[in-house]
């Protein structure tokens, strides 16, 4: 089978067990964002999340800029150990010497399965595929499957990350993050991660991240982070604030 077609069909076949059971459950807000590195968290059954923010990038030298709004991703919690969710609902805008543009980018859809793990290791593994909504400028023109394993582990330096493998046709990528989560105290915590973006035939970049959360209450969390270049593959800088909410 062509490997387009055996990734989507993991999409469809996972996206169908989404839709077989439920059960019941509550917890703290556990958001995606910030940073690059999913949750392994899922919300719980029956509850929604919406997370949302702003964000500007400055992708390389000779002033370019991109501003992206708002950030959107829903999530729904579908039992205790699956949720399903859209994510990329945002308007970006880019301005450089080479003339302007904005719109809409395309969307993501997919499901999130908590496997578990050890007394320490937490995972889950995510199916997703991107809806070609987007504006020319910001869309691929096609469905583009990916799958992502999400992890934590819990030690005297805790770590964290996230592995995506995609599929765009005519070429794969290779997407990790690796992070360490640390807390502050009890309604504060904070990260630093290390991100690559592996393109097949292309030129790999590496950033750096950091970023705080602060958990206004059990429902609420607000966030910010700032990323760094680390090579020319990359961009200078970027820099995002955002709003979570749980109900």
């Amino acid at each position: 089978m062509p490997r387009t077609l055996t990734l989507k069909a993991c999409c469809v076949i996972a996206a169908v067990a989404v839709f077989a059971g439920q059960a019941a459950s509550a917890q703290v807000i556990d958001a995606n964002r910030p940073g690059f590195s999913f949750t392994t968290g899922v919300v719980p059954t029956g509850r929604w999340q919406l997370e949302t923010g702003i964000g500007y990038a400055r992708p390389g030298s000779g002033g370019a800029r991109t501003t992206s709004l708002p950030l959107a991703e829903l999530r729904y919690g579908m039992t205790d150990d699956i949720e399903v969710f859209v994510y990329s609902l945002n308007w970006s805008e880019s301005e450089s010497a080479n003339g302007d543009s904005s719109g809409l980018v395309d969307a993501v859809i997919g499901t999130k399965i908590a496997v578990g793990g050890g007394e320490r290791l937490r995972s889950a593994v995510m199916f997703q595929l991107s809806v070609p909504i987007g504006d020319s400028d910001f869309s691929s023109d096609s469905w583009d499957p990916s799958v992502a394993y999400v992890w934590a582990y819990d030690s005297r330096i805790p770590l964290a990350g996230t592995v995506v493998v995609s599929d765009f046709g005519d070429r794969y990528q290779l997407d990790n993050g690796l992070q360490v989560p640390f807390s502050i105290n009890d309604r504060q915590s904070a990260f630093v991660e290390w991100e690559m973006n592996l393109p097949e035939g292309g030129s790999d970049a590496h950033w750096l991240n950091g970023g705080l959360l602060l958990l206004l209450d059990d429902r609420r969390q607000i966030d910010f982070e700032v990323g760094v270049g680390l090579n020319d593959a990359a961009g200078d800088y970027r820099l995002s604030t955002g709003f979570s909410i749980l109900f």
